[in-house]
């Protein structure tokens, strides 16, 4: 999990990412507004990332996602192409909060968490 490196949250719980990342918590434990960052839908990283948080497929994510986006409460996290868009969205926004490969990780993000397959 990475942030931009001008984000004073040096970590994060697993439990803070599954919040952020379900619509339960709308900014870091500093109170600065978190946006999180989703990789597309037919990507493997997508579906890893959600299992490997929540213990839900990617089906029952998006369906969860489906309802809140219906009632007009919440929107979905904003989802990106490719691990260097969401590497470059991070690096130019200093809420973003985006997942990806450590291949992907350059001097411009800071790590606020590691993910254990």
């Amino acid at each position: 999990m990475i942030v931009n490196k001008n984000n004073p949250i040096s970590s994060m719980s697993k439990q803070e990412i599954i919040y952020i990342y379900t619509g339960r918590l709308m900014a870091f434990s500093n109170g600065e507004q978190a946006q999180p960052i989703d990789l597309y839908d037919g990507s493997q990283e997508k579906a890893t990332f959600y299992k490997i948080t929540t213990g839900k497929r990617l089906s029952q994510i998006n369906s969860y996602w489906a309802k809140l986006s219906f009632t007009g409460r919440l929107k979905p996290p904003l989802a990106l192409e490719t691990q260097q868009a969401a590497v470059e969205y991070v690096v130019n926004n200093a809420n973003a909060i985006a997942y990806i490969d450590e291949k992907y990780l350059t001097d411009d993000v800071k790590v606020v968490f590691r993910l254990d397959s």
